[in-house]
């Protein structure tokens, strides 16, 4: 599929209705077209089963989000002959793309690939983790979060690097709170010193992490 078919299609996949519902739910985003998720996801790995190498290839900067979002999502459904290390240099094109918490936290959920991969994704995601640019930083987290800290031993790697990450902008500090709030869940014992009165964590991080723990037990409580 060429680039100039891949942007016809996705005019034709849109809906103005959704658009204007969507458009509500990510502030600053102008280059929304209205395609929904499950749809864009399908897209996705149709591409990645009839391209050669199961990654779309294009040097010219998205013209939607839902391009943004379709090329970000291509690393993750790649047919299982494409390595780590392929997939990775995939994503550094990809992530300087990222402009809102939708584009991340879509695309991140697809990188199963990091699970058989911990090591080798842990080291490629430090210089994200470390960055002062915020959408960076929130696909370092949100990767984090995903594919992780369901294992106690990266769980405990992450609490001792938390402090000392900048999370730059309110989408990196809630990622970080996020990303807190899943380890107390997973793994109290980790997450209470982090969540004490003498936390070395920010003010804003922790006030946003406990925020985040009484919004899970709210729901918890309500569950049927």
């Amino acid at each position: 599929m060429q680039i100039h078919e891949l942007r016809e299609r996705l005019k034709t996949l849109a809906e103005p209705r959704f658009q204007a519902f969507a458009s509500s739910l990510i502030p600053g985003e102008h280059h929304m077209l209205g395609v929904r998720l499950p749809v864009l996801r399908k897209l996705a790995q149709e591409i990645a089963r009839t391209n050669r190498t199961g990654i779309f290839h294009e040097p010219s900067p998205p013209q939607s989000m839902e391009e943004c979002m379709l090329r970000g999502m291509l690393p993750g459904y790649a047919n299982k002959s494409i390595g780590t290390e392929q997939r990775l240099q995939e994503l550094s094109v990809f992530v300087p793309f990222i402009t809102n918490w939708s584009i991340c936290d879509s695309c991140c959920a697809t990188y199963k690939f990091a699970r058989e991969n911990r090591e080798e994704v842990w080291l490629f995601l430090q210089p994200y983790l470390r960055s002062e640019h915020e959408f960076e930083a929130r696909f370092g987290l949100v990767m984090l979060l995903n594919h992780f800290v369901q294992q106690e031993e990266w769980a405990a790697r992450t609490v001792a690097l938390l402090p000392h990450l900048p999370c730059v902008g309110y989408y990196a500090e809630m990622a970080a709170a996020w990303l807190l709030c899943e380890i107390h869940l997973l793994h109290p014992q980790l997450a209470a010193p982090l969540l004490a009165a003498n936390s070395p964590l920010s003010t804003s991080i922790r006030a946003l992490t406990m925020r985040k723990i009484r919004e899970s037990r709210r729901k918890s409580r309500y569950k049927v």
